[in-house]
């Protein structure tokens, strides 16, 4: 489906293009890996305010995440958000355990931020979204420093 000029643009990041430069990571599988060969389909909600629980949700048995661009997003929110719904494509649902949230994906989602942002150390207390926004946004400005 073709998506108007500017949909995928979301707190001056172009998500298609973020989508496709992730999607190769070695943490997700690499450039030969299924996710680099079949990204999955990027859909962007934009409700009125921001919502009180999911900023993207993924469904890997459709292959197609949604990320949530409310007003006033940040970049860091959108970066650890998509990288996030990302990481449950390529490693799914858990067989048992945490399903969603499991040791699988933690480990999985810090390696991908590593690779990606160049991120260790990030002290995530829940899998919900926060913590690597906060480390994209704060490592970026120390770059421009």
């Amino acid at each position: 489906m073709r998506r108007p000029a500017g949909y995928f643009e979301v707190a001056g990041v172009d998500l298609a293009a973020e989508l496709t430069r992730l999607s190769r990571l070695d943490a997700l599988g690499g450039p030969a890996g299924a996710l680099a060969s079949h990204p999955p389909e990027l859909t962007v909600r934009r409700p009125a305010r921001r919502p009180r629980r999911r900023l993207g949700f993924a469904v890997p048995a459709e292959n197609r995440i949604s990320v949530t661009a409310y007003p006033g997003i940040g970049r860091g929110d959108v970066l650890e958000t998509l990288l996030h719904e990302l990481v449950h494509i390529a490693v799914g649902p858990a067989a048992e355990g945490r399903r969603w949230h499991g040791r699988e994906f933690t480990a999985a989602l810090r390696a991908a931020m590593a690779e990606a942002y160049d991120l260790t150390g990030v002290t995530a207390p829940s899998s919900y979204h926060g913590a690597y926004a906060r480390a994209i946004d704060g490592h970026r400005q120390t770059e421009a420093a």
